[in-house]
């Protein structure tokens, strides 16, 4: 692209290190591990103390066999023991049991929102892999065009060069979004941000189909034709993902604010996540106006 005169060494070194927002930095870290052992490994040593103390007070008095079987509805204190014990354990486990069920829903919870993002961050670089092939592909076909044309299409050059530009600018600062990694879905006005320039990448994309469908050769161009389908394809998986996204989010924050998930939420540090928003005025039906 460079060679071509298309765009200045600056712009191809913007769009060369926007190319890759994964090798900056992982998108998939931020985890904080959590455990249930201190907790579980708590409860334990209450129930072992707990059984030492009802076992320390040595056993209750000899027990008469003769009078409690002449005794109605008479319970042994061997009996009562077993189940004062019995009781005590059902006691301490059916919580530990409740506690580890919760959590480990929320733990699968939480994993089906991070697989969504990666979803989304897939759909993100499969869509900036494609955009430098476009652009070598219009530059091409337009210094092959300015040798000809030069008077012609030297104005369009520079606004495909400004779009290139624009291009760039627009991924690397997704790029550097994306490279914040898992944090971005515990900010809400992070999220914002990554939906704002998600939003401009796309519509910067489209001004610069546009601007390439000018050339009409260009235009029916069979590599042209399949990158820009390929693009259109990007774009509406990255809408699928984020919807995905979105309704895994849901589940996961429903499912921390209500009972007994939100007791168990505060002592495994689970966190509300940040939905995907729509964009300023999605929720207007368009005006349409028919001569």
């Amino acid at each position: 692209m460079e060679e071509h005169g298309v765009i200045s060494a600056d712009q191809a070194a913007r769009l060369r290190a926007s190319i890759r927002p994964g090798d900056e930095a992982e998108t998939s870290v931020g985890r904080s591990r959590r455990s249930l052992a201190p907790y579980v490994g708590a409860a334990v040593v209450l129930a072992v103390v707990v059984l030492i103390l009802v076992l320390a007070g040595g056993p209750g008095p000899v027990q008469e066999v003769s009078q409690s079987l002449n005794e109605t509805g008479a319970t042994g204190a061997m009996n009562r023991s077993a189940l004062n014990i019995i009781a005590i354990a059902l006691l301490l486990i059916i919580p530990l049991v409740l506690l580890a069920v919760t959590y480990n829903s929320l733990v699968n919870r939480e994993e089906a929102v991070f697989q969504s993002w990666a979803q989304v961050e897939s759909q993100f670089q499969r869509r900036a892999d494609l955009v430098p092939a476009l652009i070598e592909t219009v530059s091409g076909y337009v210094a092959h065009e300015r040798g000809t044309l030069e008077a012609v299409t030297a104005g369009r050059s520079r606004m495909l060069a400004d779009a290139v530009d624009s291009l760039a600018r627009s991924q690397a600062e997704l790029a550097a979004q994306l490279g914040r990694g898992e944090a971005l879905l515990e900010e809400q006005s992070a999220m914002d941000d990554l939906e704002r320039i998600q939003a401009q990448l796309s519509a910067r994309l489209s001004g610069f189909i546009a601007l390439a469908e000018d050339y009409p050769e260009l235009r029916a161009s069979d590599p042209f034709l399949e990158l820009q389908a390929q693009l259109e394809g990007s774009e509406n998986r990255i809408n699928v993902a984020r919807l995905r996204f979105n309704d895994a989010v849901g589940r996961y924050n429903a499912a921390i604010r209500r009972l007994p998930g939100t007791l168990v939420a505060g002592l495994g540090d689970f966190r509300r996540k940040a939905y995907f928003k729509a964009d300023e005025g999605a929720e207007q039906a368009p005006e349409v106006e028919f001569d």
